[in-house]
C-alpha cells in the first residue's frame, strides 16, 4: 500500500555555486554518505556531470523526505538517505533511521536543461 509520494526539483547552476565555492567539500559531506562519495570519486565525471549527480541525490533524499511524511529535519538528516544504483543503475534508496522501518522505497531521478529532479514513492511491505 502506497503510504506516501514526494518530489523535489533543484537548479543545478545552485547546486553548482556551492560545489564550486569555498565551501564545496562540506556541502560534499554533508549531502553525499561515505559510500556515495566514493561512488562520484571512482566515476571521474566532468565536473558539469559531477553537478548533476550531486543535484540529483540532494532532489532524491529531499523527496524520499518528503514521501516519508517528515522531510529533511530533526527526524532525518540528509547522510540518513543514501541513494547509490544497483547493477543495472537503477537508484536504489536505504534509509539509516526508523522511520522508514517496514517501508519500501521507489525512486526515480532525472536531469535536463540545468534541472535535477526526483520521484519518490514510500510503500508499506506487506506481511
Amino acid at each position: 500500500m502506497i503510504i506516501g509520494v514526494g518530489t523535489d526539483i533543484v537548479g543545478t547552476e545552485r547546486i553548482g555555486n556551492l560545489l564550486g565555492g569555498a565551501r564545496g567539500e562540506a556541502f560534499l559531506r554533508r549531502v553525499l554518505s561515505d559510500a556515495e562519495r566514493e561512488y562520484l570519486s571512482g566515476k571521474n565525471l566532468a565536473p558539469a556531470r559531477t553537478v548533476e549527480f550531486v543535484a540529483g541525490r540532494w532532489a532524491a533524499k529531499e523527496a524520499v523526505s518528503k514521501a516519508l511524511g517528515c522531510g529533511i529535519g530533526a527526524d532525518l538528516a540528509f547522510h540518513d538517505i543514501e541513494v547509490l544504483p544497483d547493477k543495472r543503475g537503477k537508484p536504489c534508496c536505504t534509509v539509516a533511521r526508523d522511520v522508514a522501518a517496514g517501508l519500501r522505497l521507489h525512486l526515480s531521478i532525472s536531469h535536463a536543461d540545468g534541472w535535477a529532479t526526483a520521484f519518490a514513492v514510500a510503500e508499506r511491505e506487506e506481511t
